[in-house]
């Protein structure tokens, strides 16, 4: 018999939501992502209720954004 420590339930999605709500990880990142890669990020995060996180990555990507109308 084979055990997983995986629950019965595994949403990778969630998973990711909960990963990338990171204020530390978004100054890391943000300004390596495109635009749309950070709009996408957002949109998923909010989507998971997590605002603060979504807020940050884009906050962070804008300071350093040259088509800042895009968020």
């Amino acid at each position: 018999m084979t055990t997983t420590d995986l629950p019965s339930h595994y949403d990778p999605v969630a998973v990711f939501a909960e990963t990338f709500d990171d204020g530390m990880l978004a100054e890391h990142l943000a300004t390596l992502f495109t635009c749309d890669e950070v709009n996408v990020l957002a949109g998923l995060l909010e989507s998971f209720h997590r605002h603060e996180g979504a807020r940050c990555w884009l906050d962070v990507h804008q300071n350093d954004c040259d088509e800042p109308h895009r968020h």
